[in-house]
């Protein structure tokens, strides 16, 4: 039986202006040539590895926009067939495949919530709702729900 694959992430070391064509990341473990990043609803293709941790990508892929990044923000690291055009529709596959589900046009992350074992077998997409504010003395706070 296949098991879930997590997509994991890193961070940008460096702000990527709408013209880079490399970005620098916090760790470069599991990115190879093929691989995707997505951060702020881009998605692009790592061309291949530079010095360091820096990475030579191909911009905007499936019809997404090409837009600048700040230094700090989350990449997430996954084949092509691990990133999604559209929102999940009905109830789950058990297992599910990848988690979470990421709309790359949207921006919306996705996971699969409920109980898939027993009798009251349950489950549900449920819509990950990140929120971003700033706390006390001006600390930036990143909240994730569910």
């Amino acid at each position: 039986m296949a098991a879930t694959v997590t997509l994991s992430t890193t961070t940008l070391l460096a702000t990527v202006s709408k013209t880079d064509t490399t970005v620098s990341l916090a760790s470069t473990t599991g990115v190879t040539p093929g691989i995707r990043l997505y951060v702020d609803q881009e998605l692009m293709g790592v061309l291949s590895l530079g010095l360091g941790t820096s990475v030579n990508v191909l911009r905007g892929l499936e019809g997404t926009a090409t837009t600048a990044h700040l230094s700090g923000a989350t990449v997430t690291i996954g084949r092509g067939d691990q990133f999604y055009l559209q929102d999940p529709t009905g109830v789950p596959p058990t297992p599910v495949l990848v988690s979470p589900w990421i709309n790359v046009i949207t921006g919306t992350y996705w996971t699969a919530q409920g109980d898939e074992t027993g009798p009251n077998q349950a489950q549900w997409w449920q819509p990950t709702v990140t929120t971003r504010s700033i706390g006390p003395l001006g600390v930036r706070t990143v909240t994730t729900a569910p």
